[in-house]
């Protein structure tokens, strides 16, 4: 039996400027045997806004576990004022 073909929905937002949007894998923030608002926290208190490339390091280097059991991917983008 097919699947119902529901529609997307879409929303459009426009970032002021200055703002960073960081997108990420679930891997970056879940471990196992921890609640997943650990990392969440975790993230949250690494990130600040500077270049695109500069987040993404310092997410890698004190958000990421040094050795992750999932794939992790971290992708930010900045907007210019």
């Amino acid at each position: 039996m097919p699947h119902p073909v529901r529609p997307r929905r879409s929303t459009t937002v426009a970032p002021v400027p200055g703002a960073l949007l960081l997108c990420y894998t679930d891997g970056l923030v879940e471990r196992r045997g921890e609640v997943i608002d650990t990392g969440l926290d975790r993230l949250v208190a690494t990130v600040r806004a500077d270049t695109p490339e500069v987040v993404c390091a310092t997410v890698m280097s004190d958000a990421a576990d040094a050795s992750p059991s999932d794939d992790v991917a971290v992708l930010a983008v900045r907007r210019h004022g």
